[in-house]
């Protein structure tokens, strides 16, 4: 997933943003918050350190968006 968002920001950054538009206003502000937390400290790089805290980030952040994410 990272390859994929690497590869194209601003279709990530356009999904990202119409996802969050389709939540609660409450659930926009946790949604928001949970790509926040996976974004932080993830470099725009493919590099093993990289990709394995994004993975881990991504772990944390399905769980955390899975108790109120509705589709």
């Amino acid at each position: 997933m990272l390859s994929l968002m690497l590869a194209s920001e601003s279709s990530f950054t356009s999904y990202k943003d119409h996802l969050i538009s389709t939540q609660t206003p409450e659930n926009q502000q946790n949604l928001n918050e949970s790509f926040q937390k996976l974004l932080h400290d993830v470099q725009r790089s493919l590099d093993n350190a990289n990709r394995e805290r994004f993975t881990q980030k991504l772990v944390t952040f399905r769980v955390a968006v899975r108790g109120f994410l509705t589709l």
